[in-house]
C-alpha cells in the first residue's frame, strides 16, 4: 500500500478510536483498568529496581543528598520504585519522609498489604543483588525487611486528581520530583512544567526520564505523531488515554529554562537515522534540527532556582 493510502487508513482507524474515547463507556471498552495499568508501565519488581537505579545514579552523580517530601509523576502500576525511593530517603533523612504518587488514572492499590507484598517481591527479585552491590551502605534491605514483616509502614500517599488540585494541596513543598516515561503523555507541557516546578521548594531537585517515541511502534517510526497537522493530531489522539504528545527534546529544555529549573545534567538517546524522510513530517516540524528529531529519550536532572 502506498504511503498516502496507509496514512489515510491509520487516520480513519485512529479517528474512530479517539472519538469512542470521548465517553467513559468507550474508554472503558478500549482501555480497561488492567490495560491502562500495563500500558503505563509494568509493575514487576525487576522493572521497579531498574527505574530506581536509573534515577539513583543520575541524582547521585549530580550530588543529590536527600529529600523529606518526594513526588513521583505517573507511577502507573509500579509501586516498587517509590518504595525504594522512600526507603533510601527514610534512611538518609532520619525517618521523616513522605512520598506522594500522582496519576491521572487509578492503576494501583496503596495499602499496608500492598506495601508488604511489594517489599517481599523487591527483596526476592533477581535484580536485588545488583541493587545491594550498588548501594552497600544505604541500609535499604533492612528497612524493606521491616516493611515486608509489617513492622514499618511507609508514608506513601496516592493521589488521582488534576494537576491543579495537586498544586493547591502541595505547592512549593517537594524536595524531589521524578518521573519515568510519564511526561510524554502530558497533553500540554507549556502548562505542565511551570506547575510541576511550582510544586518544588527552592533548591528542590528534579529527575525525569522522558520517552519521546511512539511506544507502540518505536522501532519502526518513533516520529509518527509528527506526521499529522495540529488538527489531524487532535482528531486522532486528543481523548485517547496515554496518547503520546509531540513535544521534542529542545522544546522541553526551553520550557524548563523558562519555568526556573537549573539543569545540572542532560543526556539524550539518539538514533542514527530517521525512519521516514523529513518531507513526510508536518511543516511545523521540518525546521527542527535532525538530531532533535532523532532523539528518542531525554534524561534531565536539575534544581529549582532560589
Amino acid at each position: 500500500m502506498k504511503h498516502p493510502m496507509a496514512k489515510l487508513a491509520r487516520f480513519a482507524w485512529r479517528l474512530g478510536r479517539n472519538f469512542l474515547c470521548v465517553s467513559p463507556w468507550g474508554r472503558s471498552l478500549l482501555f480497561s483498568s488492567e490495560s491502562l495499568a500495563n500500558r503505563f508501565g509494568p509493575g514487576d519488581a525487576d522493572y521497579a529496581i531498574r527505574v530506581f537505579m536509573h534515577h539513583y545514579q543520575q541524582l547521585s552523580a549530580a550530588g543529590f543528598p536527600y529529600a523529606n517530601k518526594i513526588l513521583e509523576v505517573g507511577p502507573g502500576q509500579n509501586l516498587g520504585t517509590s518504595l525504594l525511593m522512600w526507603a533510601l530517603n527514610y534512611r538518609r533523612a532520619e525517618k521523616m519522609v513522605t512520598v506522594v504518587l500522582w496519576d491521572a488514572y487509578p492503576n494501583i492499590r496503596v495499602d499496608s498489604e500492598m506495601f508488604r507484598e511489594t517489599a517481599r517481591a523487591l527483596l526476592g527479585s533477581a535484580s536485588w543483588c545488583d541493587l545491594s552491590d550498588a548501594l552497600p551502605d544505604e541500609g535499604i534491605d533492612h528497612i524493606l525487611s521491616m516493611v515486608a514483616q509489617g513492622e514499618l509502614r511507609p508514608d506513601i500517599r496516592y493521589r488521582v486528581q488534576t494537576l491543579s488540585n495537586l498544586n493547591d494541596a502541595e505547592a512549593g513543598d517537594m524536595g524531589l520530583i521524578y518521573s519515568q516515561a510519564a511526561i510524554e503523555h502530558i497533553w500540554n507541557i507549556s502548562e505542565f512544567w511551570p506547575m510541576i516546578i511550582g510544586l518544588t521548594r527552592p533548591g528542590g531537585w528534579h529527575s525525569h526520564r522522558i520517552d519521546l517515541a511512539d511506544h507502540g511502534r518505536r522501532e519502526t517510526n518513533y516520529v509518527e505523531m509528527l506526521e499529522w497537522s495540529r488538527l489531524g493530531y487532535w482528531l486522532t489522539m486528543r481523548f485517547v488515554p496515554g496518547a503520546i504528545n509531540r513535544w521534542r527534546a529542545s522544546m522541553h529544555m526551553t520550557f524548563l529554562a523558562q519555568a526556573g529549573l537549573k539543569i545540572l545534567s542532560v543526556s539524550r538517546e539518539i538514533r542514527e537515522t530517521l525512519p521516514i524522510t523529513i518531507g513526510r513530517l508536518n511543516r511545523a516540524f521540518r525546521s527542527l534540527e535532525e538530531s532533535d528529531l532523532r532523539t528518542t529519550a531525554l534524561d534531565i536532572v536539575g534544581v529549582k532556582l532560589v
